[in-house]
C-alpha cells in the first residue's frame, strides 16, 4: 500500500533517440539476430527456384509471401520500440501482404491514368508524389491494416506533417537504402558468376527490405505522440522526477495518514509555480479524495493544458473524458486546445469524446469563430456515427444562423440537407 501513489504517476519515459542518429543501427539491423536468419533460411529456398513450370512459380509466390510478412512484422516490432528483430515463426501469410499488392495495382492505375490525362508531365508528377507519399501508406498499412486508409493520401499528408521535416529525412535515408540495394543487385548482375549472382541479389535485396521496414517502424515509434500511436512495448526508462522531494513529502503525509497536509502541500506548489506532471496527477487524485468537484474541475484545465505542453495527448484525452463524464460542459482553457483535442480524440477512434467535447466547446465558446468549423464536425458525427439527427440539425441551424463566412456556410447547408433527407 505504502507504493500506491508513486504507481499511478505518470510514467516519464526517455525519449526515443532520433533515427538518424541510429542509421548504423539501422543499416546492420536485417544482420543481426532472428532478421539474419530471415534471409539466410529465404536465400536457402531460393534454391527451389530452379525448379520447373508451375512449381517455380508457386515457390516464388510462398517466398515472396514469407519475406513481406516478416517485413511487416518487423515495421510492427519497430513501431512497438522493440530494438530486436521479431522471432521467426511458421506464419507465412500476413493480410497486409495481400492489402499491399492490390495498392501496388491501385497506385499503378493512378500513375497511368495520370500518365494517359496529363502525358509525360502528367505521368513524372503522379510517380513522384506517389514515392514521397509511399512511407506513409505503408505505415497506415501495417499498423491500421486498412486499404483504404492506405489509399487515403490525406492520412499520409496527415502523418508527414505531423512529424514535419524528419519525414522527408527519413524518405531521404528508404531512398539511400533502397539504392544501396539496387546498385548492389546491379554489381551482381553485371560482375559476378551464376551461382554467386544469384545469392548476392537475394540477400541485398531483403537486406534493403528489412531496413526500409525497421527505419519507417522506429518513424512511428520515434514521433508516436505525434501520431496518437500507443507503442505495446514497455521500453523506457524512468527519469528522475523535479519535484522528487515534493512528491517523496507528499507521500510521507500519505502514508501516516495525513492526507489533509499532502493536500495542502500539493496545493502551495501547484498555485505557486510550474510543477511535474507526476506532482498535477498525484494532486488530482487527492482532489478526487477530497470530493472538491470545483477545484478539479479547474485543475484539470490547467492539467490537460500542461499535459499538451508536454506532447502528452493520450493522457490529456483521457482526463477530457473523465471531466467530461462528470460535467458536460467541460472545456479546456482556450477554444485552440479544444480543436487540439477533438482531432486527436477522431484520430485515435474517440468518436463519442471528440463529438462531447465539441458540443461542449460550441456552449463554451458561442462567439468563437470556430463556431461554424465544430458544428460542422459535431453534427457530421452526430448524424453519421450516432444517428442523432435532430441533435445534428440543431447544431447545424444554429451555425449557420450565426455564420457569416460564405465558404462554411455553404457547407454547413450542405450537411443540414445531407441530414434533413429522411430514409424511405
Amino acid at each position: 500500500m505504502e507504493d500506491c501513489f508513486r504507481a499511478r504517476r505518470v510514467a516519464a519515459q526517455a525519449a526515443p533517440a532520433p533515427f538518424w542518429t541510429r542509421i548504423p543501427a539501422i543499416a546492420t539491423y536485417p544482420l543481426r539476430g532472428s532478421a539474419l536468419y530471415a534471409p539466410i533460411a529465404l536465400t536457402l529456398c531460393s534454391a527451389l527456384l530452379v525448379l520447373p513450370g508451375i512449381l517455380k512459380l508457386l515457390i516464388a509466390g510462398v517466398l515472396g509471401m514469407a519475406t513481406y510478412t516478416y517485413a511487416f512484422d518487423i515495421l510492427r516490432h519497430s513501431a512497438d520500440g522493440q530494438a530486436d528483430a521479431p522471432r521467426l515463426g511458421y506464419n507465412t501469410f500476413d493480410s497486409a501482404v495481400l492489402r499491399l499488392i492490390l495498392l501496388a495495382l491501385a497506385l499503378g492505375i493512378v500513375i497511368g491514368a495520370a500518365g494517359v490525362l496529363g502525358g509525360k508531365p502528367g505521368l513524372t508528377i503522379a510517380y513522384l508524389v506517389v514515392q514521397l507519399l509511399l512511407p506513409g501508406m505503408m505505415i497506415a498499412l501495417a499498423i491500421d491494416g486498412s486499404l483504404r486508409r492506405a489509399l487515403n493520401p490525406a492520412v499520409s499528408i496527415d502523418m508527414a506533417l505531423r512529424i514535419g521535416w524528419p519525414y522527408l529525412a527519413a524518405y531521404g535515408l528508404l531512398y539511400v537504402i533502397q539504392g544501396s540495394g539496387t546498385a548492389a543487385v546491379f554489381i551482381a548482375v553485371k560482375y559476378l558468376p551464376p551461382l554467386v549472382r544469384e545469392t548476392t541479389v537475394v540477400i541485398a535485396s531483403i537486406w534493403s527490405l528489412f531496413a526500409s521496414f525497421h527505419l519507417m517502424g522506429y518513424l512511428v515509434y520515434q514521433y508516436h505522440e505525434e501520431l496518437g500511436y500507443v507503442p505495446s512495448s514497455g521500453a523506457g526508462v524512468e527519469r528522475e522526477d523535479p519535484d522528487q522531494r515534493l512528491l517523496d513529502e507528499a507521500e510521507q503525509y500519505v502514508r501516516d495518514g495525513h492526507s489533509d497536509e499532502a493536500f495542502q502541500t500539493l496545493r502551495g506548489a501547484v498555485r505557486s509555480r510550474a510543477v511535474s506532471l507526476a506532482v498535477h496527477e498525484l494532486y488530482q487524485h487527492l482532489l478526487r479524495q477530497h470530493h472538491r468537484n470545483d477545484e478539479l474541475h479547474d485543475h484539470t484545465r490547467h492539467y490537460i493544458n500542461r499535459l499538451l505542453q508536454e506532447k502528452q495527448e493520450r493522457r490529456a484525452l483521457a482526463l477530457q473524458r473523465e471531466a467530461l463524464d462528470s460535467n458536460p460542459a467541460f472545456t479546456p482553457l482556450t477554444p485552440e486546445q479544444a480543436t487540439l483535442l477533438a482531432e486527436r480524440a477522431k484520430m485515435a477512434g474517440q468518436f463519442q469524446l471528440a463529438t462531447d467535447g465539441l458540443l461542449a466547446a460550441i456552449g463554451a465558446w458561442p462567439r468563437d469563430a470556430m463556431l461554424p468549423t465544430w458544428s460542422l464536425d459535431a453534427g457530421l458525427l452526430l448524424a453519421e456515427r450516432f444517428g442523432r439527427d435532430d441533435q445534428a440539425r440543431a447544431v447545424l441551424q444554429n451555425a449557420l444562423d450565426q455564420g457569416e463566412n460564405d465558404a462554411l456556410r455553404a457547407k454547413l447547408q450542405a450537411a443540414l440537407k445531407a441530414v434533413a433527407i429522411q430514409p424511405a
